[in-house]
């Protein structure tokens, strides 16, 4: 045990103020040694005891030396400044704390004197709360040793006040002494010292050789000998308090040894001159050392984090357990700071307690008086006191228990602030949130429930669950309603969907109610209610609903009406007899355009009723969008089959209507389609098939003529749908470059290439090669033209600059049909396209047709002129088939003219043929413009052309479309061969292509 105790007069190094803590005295010697002094007083109590003479009152000790606490030996404790000014000792031997729970504590002295505060021992407002020991008579003992005890003014409280004032809490003055204190005393009759010995060298009294030992009036050891020091665990208690050594009665007292036991001992006390006195100590024949039991008690608090303090309420002192010295340390408490040890306050609060009396204190076995401490840095201590009493019931000494509850402290303010958070939580939300007890009543609710339920919390609290419901309960379920589960219930957790609830005026409210059932602590059951009010989501789902699926100027289902309507047909047993027709009013913009749309809105309104009123019964007619309309007819064998009701809805659409006080005369295009005109697929057709070929229908009546109905197929469906699919799978090629270029030469009358056109190939992964002809179209409807070209002309470019040179650098044509010089970007796109290939400017020929250069603007002409100032060249392509003039063709900057292959087929056979390419080449030439002839494919069109004076030729007649590596053997052959070679070109072969 570590002790907090008042010391009187005590500095470190062995030096006292005075006798009876007065100052003024002189220091005292313990250098020397027994044998060099006198043995005038030794010889006496050798005789008194049967002994030979003294020993050998001290010797040095070694500073690593471990004391009887593993710390400090005797004499070397470290000292903590007290409240009162006087110095604490902060370590004391572990025993000490088991004597005082044994044994009432001894004042320094050995006796228990008289104390200053009160004739009883005890502060003078206690009266007889204090018990004194059973002890010798204090005057008789005194005279025995050859004079009066001074008053004991080191006990009573940790500051000698006793328990008049607070034990602890904040510095007194020291206490001055009393007149009779003052007063010089008699002389004991004791021992004269010798002449020359000076009574303040300790050294100078010579101790028997039994275990003996000098202390002065305050109790602090100033002297032992060698049998004393064996006694006591090879131990030098020298600088020790008395009580700290020696506990317990004088005829049957307790040796406190270095390792921690207790040696019975008695104890005869003999007074010395200057206020001193020696005491001997007689070890009983069966003294053995106690057993501790600190090791377990230790590991126990270690593994609990806590310890015990002890304050003795008869001597004042404050003793720790080694376990809450060390989790002090653990923790970087210092329990003893400048306002007194940290359990202070704990016992300042029992002390008044138990200066206020009995009515303040129950019977003993009162529960132990609790509180927190909380010291720098964060940690939180529970202290619980109890206050251990003598068979009498009197007070004896508070014992306390320290714990560290930090942890559970931190945890339980994390789980306050999280319900605190929660309920707060709850508070807030908009869906209303009740609690039932185990008998179904409302016990909480949330502001949100209240304010659903048009009542306040003091009203719910109380009502059954029951009584909340709308609907009769069946059956008894003590008290409790159909729709409230029992927590032994296998689905804890389930949702009503639909429950009306009554409110406070007798009104009912739908609610959607999540129930959670669970015991409580308690056991019983318990329930949480979440409740919604579904009643206005229902409405305003009814409202969104409408929006979706009506069409707001007819009041008809609109798309996704009509479409939900023809799912639920086609999901029925008659689905082979559901059939949607749609209906297109032709030319319908130029009522809103001579009409305005106000008018045009009147027309529709009008088409609408008709339909609405004059359909079979089977029939539901909706609007699609703008001038469309549809109809779902569930059974169109009742109707007369498809062509029949084709007809009656055309009809409904025809005729004069008058708007605004104008006739106008309409007509509509008719397209029916049933579940035989959908193409075969993994899934039954559904609404949206019926509907998508229906109107691809009607786009195919509207090119037969105005007012015609058209029955859809899947001969006319199958390609629509086709063509869908390819523009999809087109686009994704060309984002994954999966398409290909191909090359036809343009070879010169002697087989020289002169150029090469690239031609777009795809091979698709799932339907092979798939022609130009089905796919360019796609492109043109779908507006991937123009990014097909950017891929072209990208690969033709880098590919083109790879090329081998065989005396002359051969050109690469590019067909343009989506990025045209009319473009704003057209300049910016080529010139990024051709700088980023590496390809000369004058490798690269454009070709546009016809029909794409008719008037054009200026930027456009002027785009163009800038590119043939830096070398490119441009071809009109198929010319002849458009509709430009030769004027026109006069102001374009181009630079060839290719005479399409319907003039070039039938030049040998067909006089009309010859002539108008006889006269293409002619306007060519005169312009300044070279010729090129495409298709050519016999040696009679070469000839035929080659004498009109076309400059070159493209065509089968010299090869078909090369991969890339062909062409690069061909232009390393040097040429093809021509009809009007006579010999194989340099490294060619005639006819190999």
């Amino acid at each position: 045990m570590a002790e907090v105790e008042p010391r009187a007069g005590h500095r470190p190094g062995g030096a006292s103020q005075g006798a009876a803590g007065e100052p003024g005295a002189e220091p005292v010697s313990r250098g020397s040694r027994d044998a060099d002094r006198p043995a005038g007083l030794a010889g006496d109590l050798a005789r008194a005891f049967a002994g030979p003479g003294g020993t050998r009152a001290s010797r040095p000790r070694a500073a690593a030396d471990p004391g009887p606490y593993g710390e400090q030996p005797y004499g070397e404790q470290p000292y903590a400044e007290h409240p009162s000014g006087a110095h604490a000792a902060v370590e004391a031997p572990a025993g000490a704390d088991l004597a005082v729970a044994g044994a009432v504590a001894v004042p320094a002295g050995g006796v228990a004197g008289p104390r200053e505060h009160g004739p009883d021992g005890v502060g003078p407002e206690l009266g007889q709360l204090g018990e004194r020991p059973a002890v010798a008579d204090p005057d008789a003992t005194a005279a025995a040793l050859g004079g009066r005890l001074a008053p004991d003014t080191t006990s009573g409280g940790p500051d000698g006040a006793g328990f008049g004032e607070p034990p602890f809490g904040r510095p007194r003055p020291t206490p001055r002494p009393t007149p009779a204190a003052r007063r010089p005393q008699p002389a004991a009759p004791t021992a004269r010292p010798e002449p020359g010995l000076d009574p303040a060298d300790h050294s100078a009294v010579q101790l028997p050789p039994s275990p003996a030992l000098l202390c002065d009036a305050s109790g602090i050891v100033l002297h032992t000998n060698a049998a004393l020091r064996r006694l006591a665990g090879s131990a030098d208690p020298t600088g020790m308090k008395l009580p700290q050594l020696l506990v317990g009665p004088d005829s049957d007292a307790r040796l406190v040894r270095a390792d921690r036991r207790l040696a019975r001992v008695k104890v005869v006390r003999w007074p010395q001159p200057g206020n001193r006195s020696v005491v001997l100590l007689t070890a009983f024949p069966d003294a053995t050392a106690a057993p501790s039991d600190e090791a377990p008690a230790l590991d126990l608090e270690r593994a609990t984090r806590s310890g015990t303090w002890t304050f003795d309420l008869q001597a004042g002192t404050l003793t720790r357990s080694e376990g809450l010295v060390e989790l002090y340390r653990s923790l970087g408490v210092r329990p003893d700071g400048v306002d007194g040890p940290i359990e202070g306050e704990q016992v300042e609060r029992v002390c008044r307690l138990l200066r206020r009396g009995p009515d303040e204190l129950s019977s003993p076995g009162r529960p132990a008086h609790s509180s927190e401490i909380r010291p720098e840095g964060g940690s939180v201590l529970s202290c619980r006191t109890r206050i251990d009493r003598t068979p009498g019931g009197a007070p004896l000494r508070l014992i306390g228990t320290v714990q560290d509850v930090t942890d559970r402290r931190r945890a339980e303010s994390r789980a306050q602030r999280s319900g605190q958070r929660f309920a707060e939580l709850v508070a807030t939300i908009t869906t209303g949130v009740a609690m039932l007890d185990g008998r179904g009543r409302i016990v909480d609710a949330n502001p949100a429930l209240c304010r659903l339920l048009d009542a306040d919390l003091e009203t719910l609290r109380g009502v059954p669950a029951r009584s909340l419901s709308a609907e009769p309960q069946s059956g008894d379920r003590d008290g409790l309603p159909d729709w409230l589960r029992a927590p032994s219930d296998q689905e804890s957790t389930y949702r009503i969907d639909s429950l009306p609830l009554l409110r406070a005026d007798g009104t009912r409210v739908d609610c959607e109610v999540v129930v959670n059932a669970a015991p409580s602590d308690d056991g019983r059951p318990f329930w949480l209610l979440v409740v919604t009010d579904v009643g206005e989501r229902r409405r305003a789902a009814d409202v969104l609903r409408e929006a979706h699926t009506v069409d707001p100027l007819t009041r008809l289902p609109n798309r996704a009406g009509l479409l939900e309507l023809a799912d639920r047909a086609l999901a029925g047993p008659d689905a082979p007899r559901v059939a949607v027709v749609v209906g297109d009013v032709d030319d319908f913009a130029r009522v809103n355009t001579g009409l305005g749309h106000a008018d045009g809105d009147t027309l529709l309104v009008e088409l609408a009723g008709r339909l609405q009123r004059d359909l079979p019964s089977l029939c539901t007619a909706g609007r699609l969008a703008g001038d469309e309309f549809a109809v779902v007819c569930v059974d169109v064998d009742t109707v007369g089959g498809p062509q029949a009701l084709g007809a009656t809805v055309a009809e409904l659409l025809r005729g004069t209507v008058t708007v605004g006080g104008r006739p106008v005369t309409l007509t509509a295009s008719v397209g029916v389609a049933t579940p035989d005109a959908v193409p075969a697929g993994p899934h039954p057709p559904r609404g949206d098939d019926l509907l998508r070929s229906a109107e691809i229908t009607v786009q195919q009546a509207k090119q037969r003529g105005r007012g015609t109905v058209g029955i859809a197929d899947r001969g006319t469906v199958g390609p629509a749908c086709r063509q869908l699919e390819l523009e999809a799978e087109l686009r994704a090629a060309i984002e994954s470059d999966a398409l290909r270029l191909e090359y036809q030469p343009v070879v010169a009358p002697d087989g020289t290439v002169l150029s090469a056109e690239a031609l777009l190939r795809w091979s698709h992964p799932v339907h092979g090669e798939v022609s130009p002809g089905e796919f360019l179209p796609v492109a043109q409807r779908s507006g991937l033209q123009r990014d097909l070209d950017l891929w072209v002309l990208r690969t033709a470019t880098a590919e083109a600059a790879t090329w081998p040179r065989h005396g002359q650098r051969i050109a690469v044509a590019v067909n343009l049909a989506g990025l045209l010089p009319a473009d704003p970007a057209f300049l910016d796109e080529v010139t990024a396209v051709v700088e980023g290939s590496g390809l000369g400017w004058d490798q690269l020929v454009l070709e546009l047709v016809e029909t794409s250069l008719v008037a054009l603007p200026r930027p456009a002409l002027d785009a163009m002129s800038e590119l043939v100032r830096r070398g490119v060249r441009f071809a009109v392509d198929d010319f002849g088939t458009g509709y430009s003039s030769l004027a026109r063709l006069k102001e374009l900057p181009a630079q060839t003219v290719k005479v399409d292959r319907a003039f070039v087929t039938g030049v040998g056979t067909d006089p009309a043929d010859f002539a108008l390419a006889r006269a293409v080449v002619e306007v060519a030439r005169a312009m300044g413009r070279a010729t090129v002839a495409e298709g050519v494919e016999t040696a009679e069109q070469f000839h035929v052309l080659r004498g009109l004076g076309v400059n070159a030729f493209q065509g089968w007649l010299f090869a078909r479309s090369l991969r890339p590596d062909d062409l690069h053997r061909v232009l390393r052959g040097g040429g093809l061969p021509t009809p009007a070679t006579t010999g194989t070109p340099p490294g060619g072969t005639p006819g190999a292509w």
